[in-house]
């Protein structure tokens, strides 16, 4: 958990939480809302929820236990490095190895089969591989032992070498995106990013009762937004017809089999009345694998 010092000293440069923003891996944040935070224009609020909280709590456990399986003693660090070449790239690593050219991070993470190889490989989801990557950056630390809690109760640890060719390409992206904050010159808003949406919201929070002249390109995006507009209705009317036809088929059922083993279930679904009467309603949905159907 880093202290208030900590936090001031990340706003004077890119943390190793920032580089995955800035390298664009980030679902989280993207580039232009990082700018607006270190420029300090925007007050986007505390933005920390549930997760990061207990990712502090459970932070000393997974070192802890870290620690055991591999057999060696890690410490606390509670200062701020700086890349010595680079000074805006800055760093709060959450142990040090003792005795080792090692660094441990830690991490209370969800887990996704696609995103994560075998324990001890470097097989991690990318934003953790650049945090990482930015740590050795920063450190001159040859390995990342990366202690990554799953569920709250099953504990990997990973190995994030140092990889010359990636720091050099990480660098080049954090520098660039330096020069903007430098120079109060913005990064382009990423349309695609799904926080797009609160960004904007955030950004121009009201009106000003002005009206402008919208350029060219305003007009495809308006048919692009019609357009869509029209298909989702036609699709949404299209879904509520075809399921028509299959809660007819299955009347009273509660699992109707299609013939290449998936289905469809009902069930009643009963909802304890608060500030609304009770009421009940219907669940119907597909499903590839119903439960009580045997293979």
């Amino acid at each position: 958990m880093l202290t208030e010092q900590q936090l001031t000293e990340r706003e004077k440069g890119l943390g190793g939480s920032d580089a995955p923003i800035v390298a664009g891996l980030s679902s989280w944040k993207q580039p232009l809302q990082l700018y607006y935070e270190k420029t300090g224009q925007v007050d986007f609020g505390d933005v920390e929820g549930e997760h990061i909280d207990f990712g502090n709590l459970l932070e000393e456990v997974i070192a802890q236990e870290a620690a055991r399986r591999l057999e060696v003693k890690v410490r606390r660090v509670n200062r701020t490095r700086r890349h010595k070449e680079f000074p805006f790239m800055v760093a709060n690593i959450d142990r040090d190895v003792a005795g080792q050219p090692w660094i441990m991070e830690c991490k209370n993470a969800g887990f996704k089969s696609a995103e994560w190889g075998p324990e001890g490989s470097d097989e991690v989801p990318e934003s953790y591989l650049i945090q990482c990557t930015h740590y050795l950056a920063v450190t001159g630390a040859e390995l990342c032992k990366l202690a990554a809690l799953f569920s709250g109760n099953h504990l990997r640890i990973y190995n994030i070498p140092r990889d010359p060719g990636l720091i050099d390409s990480l660098i080049a992206i954090e520098a660039a995106f330096w020069d903007c904050v430098k120079e109060g010159v913005p990064p382009d808003l990423d349309y695609e990013h799904p926080t797009t949406g609160q960004l904007l919201s955030k950004l121009y929070p009201g009106t000003t009762g002005e009206i402008i002249e919208l350029p060219e390109p305003a007009l495809h995006w308006h048919q692009v937004a019609s357009q869509s507009a029209e298909l989702e209705k036609q699709y949404k009317t299209a879904k509520e017809v075809a399921q028509n036809h299959l809660r007819a088929l299955m009347g009273e059922a509660s699992i109707a089999l299609l013939p290449d083993g998936s289905g469809y279930t009902r069930k009643e679904i009963k909802r304890k009345g608060y500030t609304v009467a009770p009421a009940s309603y219907m669940d119907f949905r597909y499903t590839k694998r119903p439960k009580g159907v045997e293979k």
